[in-house]
């Protein structure tokens, strides 16, 4: 039987038909060889975690790929570099991983090793990308920590142009001559043999293995092959492979019998010019790509360019260096709803396919025609692109993508138009996508465009209203709503002419819609400005994270990175298909027979408490089940665990359980109707008004609503559980440990001492690993102690999407009564938090002192409400509750600014309590001097007159935020009596915000020594038991607490040896104090008695244009300035800012969760569920740390601020909305007219709110 053969790290291996045919290169790097430095997420090419090089064939390029994507047996001959190889301890760290570590671009470290190896795949292949290339080329890859900012920083230090250059000599890169041993001059006659070894040349063959799972799987590398293999297969399902990118789009749950890669069948690639330029359907988009820049520069073809374009907006490189042309477009011939750009940009052109019925019979179709074809027993051979005269036709295409990068099209558009000198029309062709199946050309309008003057206003709006009425259009949820997509298409229509109106046709005013907004964005750049006593350090001190270096070499280990043992299992939560209703069987017969399950385990079989929440305790006031036992609460709530061989194979047969319900109900979802009902709500604490002002001018009523948010955090919640002779140990992805032990005890009837809870760190968490994550580690011991084997339960994207809960919806009702210039006399005010199903997470209790803001309460009616749905409960999510209050009060007073007709930022200074909050004001007039206010105003004012078809906004949002609580702390310092080295352990958790490096700088600066010298130890719930939740900000706080006690016990335990040798060394010093029997170790808790209360002052200043035709938008400038105290570490905490914002910039703009009448969710992948990206994040981000600020010695000065951010983000919807109101007064609305929008400020929601007429499309 044949093998696969291939190198990783340069060491050869080989696999066959041990393995089945879903194994991926990822699972084989982690699974098989145990290099877990790749990561994963997502498992559909969207995150870019799991990116590795590869070159595929002898002599090829360097080309960053997915590891998820490709199947192992597609890697035959291929050479693949992980991140352990390219700088590790041993051999040296690589300049990459150096400058990402040093620029602070690794906060939690997960997503670190994909942005290294995408970024080392760039410049391997081309080592002369500039600054704005490098930043357009990394859309591959999603950090949520950061904010972005300082990963470009470092990366574009790699640049052509970098002003501040970090130079590489790559030995790598530097070939020795075997005849001369000088380096190569790549010029001498036998160079292509040099590169391209002879032996390596060799004849077609055909591979053929017999997977493990009764797969026949082929390579083949000729086309009749194909067809023998066809042949000999007549009955079996098949499946041709190239990039295998196609399961990106639609996931591939089984594949089918026979799979025949045909990656190097070579008739598939290349090209040639005949009339025609020829293409072979093979090429991957990245070879398509080239293909295009090449033959660009002939007459015919020129157009090419313009195609080019439009190609970089298709996904992202890695996808590119694999997904083909025909794969991209058989996935369009099967799902005839798939928005190919592909097919779009060949249906502009009037391009055609050719189809392979049989060796040498290719037959030509027509784009329109290939949509209809059965493609079975056939291959997409290549694609003929027509030549084009140059000076006569003209191409223009659109792609509108909710985010600037990598996201499918929302709606794309292609139009060609052949003119005369005249510009009057000759032929066109209008291509459309995302409209609906149906309508792909525009045909009547067209012909309506035939012969008529192209740049005239009667044919504009002649030609609007044909196209408008033949657009067949149909609402498809998650897909935005068809008026959008609509007014979009149009929009479109009009906005390609106007890139093509000649300019002495086209009124100054209407130019602007010419431009691609995103396209236009120039390079982004960030300004720091903060405080650093040097003379304290280093405590105050700069500095990354003491552990990234290893964090961006993969070095450093995550709860799932624990090596596979013998026997392991995996397992998958088993979800409800109903929100409501009462379970009356479960047969999971048909799941058994799947080869490979294991076992099945429902809710009678938890030997204990079946819950995963620990009731009667400070935030939780009641048991979550586990696994439902009877009464359905939500959709997709968890029923059962089916445990597998593989993961795959768990999570296929989890959908094979089939469940009889009764009493099925339809949800309440929307926490708008939720509200108005009674039963639904209940009151958490009020707030009467103590000064009532009769100064009334007007009463303004409204209601406004916010809706979820995902975490998503780099690493998923997965837990590994291990059975030891005490026990069980368990490796959980948690942010409370003691939590996860105290519910596995409980579930599983056995002491909390037989239960041991391990943590190094967390890739990112921002409150879903508090108690989500216990539910995942529970239901993983479960399986541990009943097969008494070691188990994994990594939960899938999509299944942390379905079943866990998120952010707390929220919703306000309000009667404002405001004098003449907007100071409130009475606000009647109610907050409404959604908790899900259940009030279990007590998170209103955050919320609720800071739902005036930083403004005077004395007239505020407050009312809080926690409210039910029938959806998962809501749970933890960055700034939990605080998020909600502050960023409804912004709104308030922006609204009354509106409808009063005054200055938004007037409004709110009339507005602060001065007494109490009055600190604030010194940040509003530092942030206005710094930011230029009063001349960006003038120049925003002047910007929105003089273009119709781009506005900008230039908003303020103000910010005060209060930590509550405390964190009861295990924390133990020990000085090591031979070097004097020092460790520490404690009981919080780093999940990215620096809590181990600010430990460590603590205790150098109260030890008085240097900070190599400590180091931050793991912590288990041996070591540092009964800890609480490390959240709201307060874990680094409390752990620098815990350390000071204990550094100041060792200091008065050493002061005896100290004065009496008063020169010695910390070394010295330490050894004596061990001959004496001195105690070394110092132990101490922390808790309420720790606690210190203080305030959080912010201020925000963000411009933003917006498209008006299309609802797209860019953030031109923010200028943000916090209250951090005197910063522990400036360096993290400017990271904790920056990302904290971007985090909320998506809350507010890409990140909508959609939802079907039924309560599934519909927006449970990267397919649909966009955060921002590294193009979406301010061009221009200025941070500042306010100056002279110190809280109090206690706490070293120093203030949280992890979370006080994300509320500040506000400020961009806002800022959007001062944009759209300027496009609507264009349309005649007036400015003081309230519009809703709730939930984010989406391009559709953006482009429908300016509320355009089509008859004001002009180009004169």
């Amino acid at each position: 039987m044949d093998r696969i053969h291939f190198k990783v790290n340069s060491v050869e291996h080989t696999v066959g038909s041990e393995l089945s045919a879903d194994v991926t290169l990822l699972e084989y790097l982690r699974r098989w060889l145990e290099l877990r430095g790749t990561k994963y997420m997502c498992l559909e090419a969207g995150c870019g975690a799991c990116i590795v090089s590869v070159v595929k064939n002898p002599g090829g390029p360097v080309e960053g790929v997915n590891a998820c994507m490709v199947l192992i047996t597609s890697c035959h001959g291929w050479e693949i570099t992980t991140i352990e190889k390219v700088g590790n301890k041993l051999q040296g760290y690589h300049p990459l991983q150096r400058c990402l570590y040093e620029n602070n671009g690794s906060q939690c470290g997960y997503c670190s090793p994909g942005w290294v190896m995408a970024m080392y795949s760039l410049i391997k292949k081309n080592k002369k990308m500039t600054m704005l290339e490098i930043e357009k080329s990394l859309a591959s890859n999603i950090c949520r920590c950061t904010g972005y900012r300082p990963i470009l920083e470092a990366f574009k230090k790699f640049a052509s142009d970098s002003p501040d250059p970090c130079l590489i000599a790559d030995i790598e890169d530097l070939s020795i001559c075997s005849k001369t041993g000088e380096a190569c001059s790549q010029t001498c006659e036998d160079y292509d043999w040099c590169v391209v070894n002879k032996e390596d040349v060799k004849h077609p063959t055909l591979l053929h293995i017999k997977l493990s799972d009764n797969r026949d799987w082929y390579k083949v590398e000729d086309t009749g092959d194909i067809f023998k293999i066809f042949t000999l297969h007549p009955s079996q399902t098949y499946m041709l492979i190239g990039g295998n990118t196609a399961k990106g789009v639609y996931p591939i749950l089984e594949y089918p019998r026979v799979l025949i890669d045909i990656s190097s069948v070579a008739e598939l690639k290349g090209y040639y010019l005949q009339q025609n330029l020829v293409v072979g359907a093979g090429n991957t988009l990245t070879e398509l790509d080239e293909i295009f820049l090449k033959m660009s520069q002939h007459e015919d073809f020129r157009y090419l360019t313009v195609l080019r374009e439009h190609l970089k907006l298709i996904a992202h490189i890695p996808v590119k260096n694999i997904g083909t042309i025909a794969g991209n477009l058989m996935i369009k011939n099967r799902h005839n709803e798939f928005n190919s750009d592909i097919f779009l940009l060949l249906n502009t052109i009037g391009a055609s396919v050719g189809i392979l019925q049989k060796p040498g019979d290719v037959v030509r179709r027509r784009m329109k025609e290939f949509l209809s074809v059965d493609m079975n027993g056939k291959v997409l051979f290549n694609i003929f692109l027509p030549p084009l005269n140059d000076e006569l036709v003209k191409v223009v295409t659109f792609k509108v993508m909710p985010r600037s990068q990598n996201a499918h099209a929302i709606v794309h558009a292609g139009y060609l138009y052949e003119l005369t000198h005249q510009n009057r029309v000759l032929t066109c062709r209008i291509a459309y996508g995302g409209l609906s199946v149906q309508f792909n050309r525009a045909y009547d309008t067209e012909n309506n465009l035939k012969g008529r003057k192209l740049f005239d206003n009667d044919t504009l709006q002649s030609a609007l209203r044909v196209l408008s009425q033949e657009m067949v259009g149909e609402e498809d949820p998650p897909d935005m709503p068809l008026e959008y997509r609509r007014k979009l298409a149009l929009g479109l229509f009009y906005k390609g002419l106007l890139s093509l109106c000649p300019q002495d046709i086209l009124a100054p005013r209407y130019r602007s819609g010419r431009i691609k907004i995103r396209d236009e964005r120039s390079l982004s750049k960030g300004t720091q400005v903060f405080e650093s006593d040097p003379s304290i350090w280093p405590l105050n001190k700069p500095s990354p994270k003491f552990d990234g270096l290893i964090q961006c070499a993969g070095e450093a280990s995550y709860s799932e990175d624990v090596p596979s043992l013998p026997q392991e299992v995996f397992a998958s939560f088993v979800l409800s298909t109903v929100a409501l209703g009462t379970i009356e069987h479960i047969d999971a017969s048909e799941a058994m027979k799947e080869p490979g399950v294991i076992a099945f385990y429902t809710a009678a079989d938890i030997p204990g408490k079946n819950s995963f929440t620990p009731a009667n305790t400070l935030f939780y006031t009641a048991d979550e089940e586990l696994l439902c036992e009877k009464e359905i609460k939500y959709f997709n709530q968890a029923l059962a665990i089916i445990v597998a061989k593989t993961q795959n194979i768990a999570n296929k047969a989890s959908l094979l359980v089939k469940v009889t319900y009764s009493n099925v109900r339809a949800p309440v979802l929307d926490i708008k109707l939720a509200k108005r009902d009674p039963n639904r709500i209940k009151l958490y604490k009020s707030s009467k008004a103590t000064k009532i002002g009769n100064d009334i001018a007007k009463v303004i009523k409204g209601d406004m609503s916010i809706y979820w948010q995902y975490h998503f955090c780099m690493e998923t919640l997965t837990c590994v559980s291990h059975p030891i002779e005490e026990g069980i140990k368990l490796y959980s992805t948690s942010q409370w440990i003691d939590g996860v032990q105290r519910m596995v005890e409980r579930a599983l009837n056995m002491k909390q001492n037989q239960i041991d809870v391990y943590l190094r760190r967390i890739g990112g968490a921002y409150g879903i690993k508090i108690s989500r994550a216990i539910q995942v580690a529970v239901a993983c011991a479960l399986v541990t102690c009943k097969l008494n084997r070691p188990c994994r339960l990594i939960q899938s994207l999509r299944n942390n999407m379905r079943h866990v809960g998120k952010r707390m919806p929220a919703s306000i009702d309000f009667e404002i009564a405001v004098n003449s210039e907007g100071v409130i006399q009475h606000n009647q005010y109610q907050l409404f938090e959604d908790n899900g199903y259940i009030i279990n997470e007590t998170l209103s209790m955050l919320g609720f002192e800071l739902l005036n803001n930083c403004y005077d309460k004395e007239s505020w009616d407050m009312k809080l409400y926690d409210a039910i749905t029938d959806t998962p409960s809501n749970t933890w999510c960055r700034a939990p509750g605080t998020l909600e209050a502050v960023s409804m009060a912004e709104w308030i007073f922006e609204r009354i600014a509106y409808e009063m007709n005054l200055d938004p930022l007037n409004v709110r200074l009339a507005n602060v309590d001065k007494v109490t909050h009055g600190e604030i004001l010194e940040l509003v007039n530092t942030l206005q001097n710094n930011s230029q206010y009063k001349e960006r105003r003038t120049d925003v004012n002047k910007y929105n007159r003089e273009n119709r078809w781009k506005k900008r906004g230039l908003r303020h949002s103000f910010l005060r935020w209060e930590p509550i609580g405390s964190i009861y702390l295990n924390v133990t310092v020990t000085v090591y009596v031979d070097d004097g080295s020092v460790v520490v352990t404690h009981g919080g958790v780093e999940m990215g915000q620096g809590i181990n490096t600010k430990a460590a700088q603590v205790c150098a600066f109260y030890l008085n020594i240097p900070v190599e010298k400590v180091q931050i130890k793991p912590n288990d719930t041996t070591i540092t038991p009964n800890c609480f939740i490390s959240g709201g900000s307060l874990a680094s706080e409390f752990v620098c607490i815990g350390v000071v006690k204990c550094c100041r016990e060792i200091n008065k335990n050493l002061e005896p040896i100290r004065n009496k040798m008063a020169d010695a060394t910390w070394e010295e010093i330490i050894k004596a104090a061990a001959q004496a029997e001195v105690d070394l170790t110092s132990h101490c808790t922390t808790g309420m008695v720790d606690k210190r209360e203080y305030k959080i002052y912010g201020v925000t200043l963000a411009e933003v244009e917006i498209d008006v035709l299309t609802g797209e938008w860019n953030i031109i400038r923010v200028d943000l300035i916090e209250d951090v105290g005197r910063s522990i570490n400036p360096e993290i905490d400017v990271g904790q800012v920056e990302g904290g914002f971007i985090m909320g910039c998506g809350y507010w703009t890409t990140e909508e969760l959609i939802l079907s009448p039924a309560g599934e969710t519909l927006t449970d992948r990267t397919w649909q569920y966009w955060v921002p990206q590294a193009r979406d994040i301010p061009q221009d981000f200025r941070i500042y740390f306010r100056k002279k600020s110190f809280s109090n010695d206690y706490i070293l000065g120093a203030k949280a601020t992890g979370e006080p951010p994300i509320c500040m983000a506000v400020v961009i919807p806002i800022t959007m909305r001062e944009a759209i109101v300027e496009a609507r007064k264009e349309s005649g609305l007036p400015t003081n007219k309230w519009f809703s929008i709730d939930g984010p400020y989406t391009i559709a929601k953006i482009c429908l709110a300016c509320a355009t007429n089509i008859e004001d499309f002009k180009f004169y």
